[in-house]
């Protein structure tokens, strides 16, 4: 399974979860998604996860009885790998920021692992976009 399939799953099946107001919701075990599953716990989006012999549960959190995550949604597909630098990452924060009360994440796959854009930012290293949340 390629990384493009894992994370739009991962995806999926968080988006549908919260619709659907469910606390745990179980996704495919692997290192991509683990990585961004500890991005996603570290920033407050979700409770927490375990992992499984063969699966990960997923502990999704609300707030006021409203998912966290409102939207959550892949960003490169297969062919159509987006590529950002670090300059130009700032200045995509920093449109964000306007447009969602400095609310949302984006989710990077870069030369030192998948990092979130803050860490990218701090390390100075551009790398490809693959998830954005809010």
């Amino acid at each position: 399974m390629t990384i493009f399939s894992t994370i739009s799953d991962l995806s999926t099946r968080i988006r549908n979860g919260q619709k659907t107001r469910k606390l745990n919701i179980l996704v495919k075990k692997s290192n991509n998604t683990k990585n961004i599953l500890d991005i996603l716990q570290g920033e407050g989006y979700i409770r927490g996860y375990v992992v499984k012999e063969k699966n990960i549960e997923v502990l999704l959190k609300y707030l006021s009885d409203k998912p966290v995550i409102s939207k959550i949604e892949s960003i490169s597909a297969y062919n159509k790998n987006k590529f950002i630098s670090a300059n130009n990452l700032v200045q995509l924060k920093e449109l964000t920021k306007k447009s969602n009360q400095g609310l949302g994440l984006f989710i990077l796959s870069t030369s030192k692992g998948i990092l979130s854009d803050y860490k990218s930012i701090e390390n100075n290293i551009g790398g490809q976009l693959i998830l954005r949340v809010l």
